[in-house]
């Protein structure tokens, strides 16, 4: 069984009345997972969008959040309308399934429709630090790698973790403890989130340096 017929036989079963999908928000929630699973396996039977395996952790939870938001409109839409949604809402299995088509479809053009509104250039959530990258990097173009806009719709828990692994790229570069609270501001963190233990500002004091026969060594920054 796929990821979709078992969270429309599992999830669906358990639902007794369809349209509390949609009044109650933590019932939503519950099967935003089994779409990513789902999403995982559509797209690794799809060539065209094999690309797109690579960034579904990078861009789920914009989606989750995205449809979370969007959960009373398309209640609405579907008894004014009466839609794909409407038509689906007699039962809970084929309402969940409605569900998870509708987030892989959001994810589809939310990342290849460059006409969609909110669409998200995938290229620029992904954050890749690189020495010949890092050197033509400062305050003004941080902003633009990490889309920060973009970012800040990823929970908080996942921005952390963004963080983390930037300073744990970073922290023997020319990247100091300024630039990491700017970026802390730009997402509404602060520092102790990032560190539990903020003696590992310490490691800041560190850069590379390069030295003869293209050879690197440690320079401590006083």
């Amino acid at each position: 069984m796929t990821s979709k017929q078992i969270a429309v036989q599992y999830i669906g079963q358990k639902i007794d009345n369809p349209e509390s999908i949609f009044n109650n928000i933590d019932t939503f929630k519950s099967i935003l997972p089994w779409c990513r699973d789902a999403a995982r396996e559509y797209f690794s039977t799809q060539k065209s969008k094999m690309f797109l395996l690579d960034h579904i952790d990078d861009v789920a939870s914009i989606v989750d959040e995205y449809l979370i938001s969007r959960t009373s409109k398309m209640y609405n839409r579907a008894l004014i309308s009466q839609n794909k949604l409407f038509r689906n809402l007699c039962s809970s299995e084929k309402t969940v399934a409605w569900i998870i088509d509708r987030w892989i479809n959001t994810f589809i053009n939310l990342t290849s429709n460059r006409a969609y509104k909110e669409y998200i250039d995938i290229l620029k959530i992904k954050i890749i630090w690189n020495d010949r990258e890092y050197q033509s990097t400062n305050n003004s173009n941080i902003e633009d790698i990490f889309e920060i806009e973009r970012v800040k719709k990823l929970s908080n828990q996942e921005k952390i973790k963004l963080l983390k692994e930037v300073w744990k790229q970073s922290c023997y570069d020319d990247f100091d403890e300024y630039e990491m609270k700017y970026l802390c501001d730009k997402l509404d963190l602060n520092l102790d989130q990032i560190f539990e233990n903020k003696d590992y500002l310490s490691k800041l004091n560190l850069r590379k340096v390069k030295v003869v026969n293209c050879n690197f060594q440690l320079e401590v920054i006083i």
